[in-house]
């Protein structure tokens, strides 16, 4: 599999395209990592609340437990702290709640930042470079089992630009069917340096 082109300026623009995309795909990830932890940030509140509600809780049934040992009165001034200490446990519960939110919408966000720019990055740079080789290494798979140059000239014919065809003849259709060796080469000369393929492995 050939990754780059044998033409210096065409390989040129995809080692610049490739190392633009290893940056993009770094640079993505950092951001989404920034995104993450950001986020993650805002439970803080969360466990300032849980520590709250915990710390409230704890001491209120402390304080039940103590008064609840005073003799004949203890279990009736026990019972209002019990309900108190139960609404600090709400708070604290309430506390872990938040965090598990900010996580849950902390992650989903993170892999959301870095998921649909990489999506983009795939169908603009790396799908194409795998087409590339792909197209490269057939083309030198078939030069090597003796595919000619009238074959090539036919698809460049097929899937050259206009412009480009007819910079090597006024009428290339017409010139390709009358055999002109001069035309055939340079259209597929076309298909060659398409597919990345220097002009020396043409036979």
């Amino acid at each position: 599999m050939a990754l780059y082109s044998d033409y210096s300026a065409a390989r040129a623009r995809q080692i610049i395209a490739d190392l633009l995309g290893i940056v993009s795909v770094a640079i993505i990830i950092s951001v989404a990592l920034a995104i993450t932890a950001a986020i993650r940030g805002l439970a803080s509140f969360g466990r300032d609340l849980e520590q709250a509600g915990a710390g409230f809780q704890q001491g209120l049934t402390d304080a039940a437990d103590t008064l609840g040992d005073v003799p004949l009165i203890g279990g009736g001034i026990r019972g209002p702290f019990d309900v108190v200490a139960g609404a600090g446990g709400a708070v604290a519960q309430a506390g872990r709640g938040q965090q598990a939110l900010v996580e849950q919408l902390a992650v989903s966000l993170g892999w959301a930042s870095a998921l649909l720019p990489l999506l983009a990055l795939v169908l603009i740079w790396v799908i194409p470079r795998l087409r590339f080789a792909r197209r490269s290494g057939e083309v030198r798979r078939m030069l090597a089992a003796g595919l000619s140059a009238d074959t090539l000239a036919a698809r460049a014919l097929a899937r050259e630009p206009l412009a480009k065809l007819t910079a090597v003849h006024p009428d290339p259709g017409a010139a390709w069917r009358a055999n002109d060796a001069a035309v055939v080469r340079e259209l597929a000369l076309l298909e060659l340096r398409r597919a990345g393929v220097a002009a020396t492995a043409l036979k």
